[in-house]
């Protein structure tokens, strides 16, 4: 069990930022994740100092507390990347430590260079300079807009030919960056604009890779008190007219390809449930949501896991939604395949799954969308439009663009 430091004794952490906690930690190497939960004001911090990066299997109830992150391609039986939650501070909106989960001890060496570290960084951090971020040189020959609408022609044709009912393709988009930009400044600017999402920054040195991410689509969630949660959402509008106001929410139109998107969504979840014989389940919606700068089609799923006698539920449905029709297409099997044989790059963990695993008693794990990874001075965006038979190609590539915006347009604003 971790030991949970309170206002009864002040802790080595009392007085540090978690941004410089956080970099601090990722100078050392320690694997770490940075995250808070839609609509609240806290955020957490985990580094997992003795254990590292661990796999394991899927099955939720049995973790103990630390973070999960997982790839696309992940099959049931395969293992989850795992980090074990050596430390777990939580801090206020403003800032302020409000509590310290640490199980290997505030005398620990490590712990001890992490703080030293820290308080280093924080007397030289220069929070005015965030880094800069650059247009790569392309071949000439490569036009990234003609080959994925080119894609999209040839799902569009697959999908007319009955092959599969809908698939989710994507793209990237990179940049470079300068050596001073600032992952968890970052962090704390989506977090302050897009209040709705899960907000998440990981580090993961055996990859030598960090990934952040506003992620509006919670895969699996069961609270301390037993409720099981997941969602639908699909089908995707800009949010902005054209003088960039918000669009009201009582102003959006939803079309036929948009709203049949959603539904095949609502169908995968309700036939997950079919396949394990639940029945007692709270469907709420569809309603319009807001997500960063874009409109959604989002329905609830509600289950009370603890009046089912059914603990295990979470880790159940993790393994039958995952990947989602919402990241794949329906049916999941012919939709993987065309993927795999047209889409021409490994996602990686985009569209994957990740987030903290009973910590505080509560498991939240989000699929991994509104992304971007750093790896060797390169920033990856990721995005991905769902294809039906109705598809137009340059509108599925305007709303990768927008979906990309969502992030550039926070930690790059000149792009």
């Amino acid at each position: 069990m971790f030991s949970i430091d309170t206002d009864t004794r002040i802790s080595i952490f009392e007085g540090l930022q978690v941004q410089d906690i956080w970099e601090a930690s990722r100078q050392l190497g320690f694997p770490s994740a940075l995250w808070r939960l839609p609509h609240t004001n806290e955020i957490k911090l985990l580094i997992s100092i003795h254990e590292g990066i661990r796999k394991c299997q899927p099955d939720l109830e049995k973790l103990s507390p630390g973070f999960i992150i997982n790839t696309f391609q992940s099959q049931n039986d395969d293992e989850m990347l795992f980090l074990e939650g050596d430390i777990i501070l939580t801090f206020s909106e403003s800032n302020v430590l409000k509590t310290v989960q640490n199980r290997i001890g505030e005398e620990h060496s490590e712990v001890k260079r992490l703080i030293s570290l820290a308080e280093n960084i924080g007397s030289k951090q220069d929070a005015t300079s965030p880094g800069t971020f650059f247009h790569l040189e392309k071949p000439e020959n490569q036009d990234p807009a003609a080959r994925f609408q080119r894609t999209v022609e040839l799902a569009v044709s697959a999908i007319r030919q009955k092959q599969f009912k809908k698939v989710v393709l994507s793209r990237t988009k990179e940049l470079g960056y300068s050596e001073n930009f600032q992952p968890a400044e970052a962090f704390r600017k989506l977090s302050a604009v897009y209040p709705h999402a899960f907000i998440s920054l990981v580090n993961l040195p055996e990859h030598n890779e960090m990934w952040l991410g506003a992620s509006p689509e919670l895969l699996v969630g069961q609270n301390a008190g037993g409720k099981f949660t997941t969602m639908s959402l699909a089908g995707t509008q800009s949010a902005r007219n054209a003088a960039g106001e918000i669009v009201p929410k009582y102003d959006i139109r939803w079309n036929e390809k948009e709203i049949e998107e959603q539904a095949m969504v609502s169908r995968y979840i309700v036939e997950c449930f079919k396949k394990i014989r639940l029945r007692e389940y709270q469907e709420t919606g569809p309603r319009t949501v807001l997500a960063g700068n874009l409109y959604h089609l989002r329905t609830d799923f509600e289950v009370d896991t603890i009046a089912l006698n059914f603990p295990e539920l979470a880790s159940v449905m993790l393994k039958l939604l995952h990947p989602t029709s919402a990241v794949c297409g329906v049916p999941k099997k012919e939709s993987l395949q065309f993927l795999t044989d047209v889409e021409g790059y490994d996602r990686s963990f985009y569209s994957g799954f990740l987030g903290p695993a009973q910590v505080g008693g509560e498991t939240n794990l989000f699929v991994n969308l509104r992304t971007v990874r750093f790896k060797d001075g390169i920033a990856t965006f990721f995005a991905g439009a769902g294809i039906t038979e109705d598809s137009i190609p340059a509108k599925e590539w305007e709303e990768t663009e927008l979906k990309c915006e969502t992030l550039l347009k926070v930690i790059a604003p000149t792009f």
